[in-house]
């Protein structure tokens, strides 16, 4: 896999889907390869230090178990394949990633620890469904939208 950076990226026509060892998952939605800073594509998880409530209105840091999650859904050696989508406003790859046929970002979502990033894709609105009837993550109580919850804090 080449890697760029976004602006380096912005100026050519490189293919940059591969494989992609993970040397740290920053929060939910967010890796990084090396120097390569990676943005799951689709997806938006809770922010590090952001709080939800569980069905008994009971604080716990869903932004921490978003990360714990995405930690989990590595395998040991820490590799996946992920396909170039985007390069947002902060020079961050933004990529849809599988380990081996399981799709990240459908996984963060199904799993209730993301939403789908419906501004920008509609590829996991039924995993969000799913979370959401089943009560799952984020969905056993009550919480804010990552996007809303930047925006405040």
């Amino acid at each position: 896999m080449m890697l760029l950076s976004g602006a380096a990226f912005a100026s050519t026509s490189y293919d940059l889907s591969g494989p992609v060892t993970v040397t740290k998952v920053s929060d939910g939605d967010s890796l990084r390869s090396g120097k390569l800073r990676i943005r799951i594509f689709g997806i938006d998880a809770p922010e590090l230090k952001q709080q939800c409530q569980d069905q008994n209105g009971t604080a716990w840091d869903c932004g921490l178990a978003a990360r714990q999650q995405l930690e989990n859904l590595l395998d040991a050696d820490k590799l996946l394949h992920c396909e170039l989508r985007d390069v947002d406003r902060y020079g961050r790859l933004v990529m849809q990633c599988f380990r081996g046929t399981v799709d990240i970002g459908a996984a963060m979502v199904r799993s209730g620890h993301a939403l789908a990033y419906r501004s920008f894709s509609q590829l996991y609105v039924a995993d969000e469904k799913h979370a959401s009837s089943a009560r799952t993550g984020v969905w056993q109580g009550s919480f804010q939208p990552p996007w809303e919850w930047r925006q405040q804090n």
